[in-house]
Formats: structure tokens, sequence, C-alpha cells
């Protein structure tokens, strides 16, 4: 009996934690609009947070097919201590859209955080969630889908 309800907890612990992957899946087939980053910062972690952004999003979201249409997202970063600069990262994201290269954009919304070595990646989680959420919201305004 004991075996039993130990087996069916497993079970359960598996699939609870297999539903993300689940969620990636559906992930790159919801966000058709590509996705550019943009940077501007010295710092290393904000270089860090760019490249780790940067990789996650080509890697959830090849901008194929390509469209005129794109979501930009701005970057700036800044130690949040000139003197200690390891520590921690101001940063500030601004998601944008930009209907056709050189037409002016639309402002959707922005965040600011600080980002210290350790939260790097939840970071860059939690800035893709947020860019899912900007896609799904403003994603009407690219008409051509």
């Amino acid at each position: 009996m004991k075996a039993r309800l130990i087996a069916l907890f497993a079970l359960l612990l598996t699939v609870c934690f297999a539903a993300p992957s689940f969620a990636d899946e559906a992930r790159k087939t919801e966000r058709r609009t590509p996705v550019v980053v943009e940077f501007e910062g010295s710092d290393t972690l904000g270089v860090t947070l760019f490249t780790r952004l940067q990789d996650a999003l080509n890697s959830t979201n090849p901008a194929a097919p390509q469209r005129e249409a794109k979501f930009r997202i701005l970057l700036t970063t800044a130690s949040e201590f000139p003197s200690r600069p390891g520590v921690g990262s101001v940063y500030a994201v601004v998601w944008t859209l930009a209907l056709s290269e050189g037409s002016m954009e639309y402002y959707l919304v922005r965040d600011l955080g600080v980002v210290t070595p350790d939260t790097v990646d939840a970071v860059v989680t939690r800035i893709i969630g947020r860019t899912d959420g900007v896609a799904a919201r403003y994603g009407y305004l690219d008409r051509a889908k």
C-alpha cells in the first residue's frame, strides 16, 4: 500500500515538472512576430544578461519566417555600485513594436530591476515571460498575421 502511494506521488511529481516543457513548445508556435534585442551598457552583468536573453529568445523563437514587423526589447544596464561592478547591475527594459523598418514604433510596456550573478537566469526567464505576454496582448497590431 505504501509503495503504491509513493509510486503515485512520484508519477504526479514527474507530470508536474514535465509541464513547463510543454509550455515551451507552445511558446514556439504562438509568437509569430520576431523579437529583436537591442542592448546598451558596458557592465559585465549586463552583457551576461544580454547574451543569455538573446540566446534564450533565439532558441525559443527563431526569426523565421522573416516578417517586416518586429517586437524590440530595448535593454539598458549599468553597474549598481561602480566601485564593485560584479555585485549587481540595474536594468531597464522597454518593449516596442515596429510594423516596418524605419517606421515609428509603438511603445508598449517597460520594466526595471536589479540583477545579480545569482539571479541572471531568473531575470532572463522573467523578461521572456513578459515578452510572451506583450506578444499576446499587442500581437493584433501586426495585421499581417
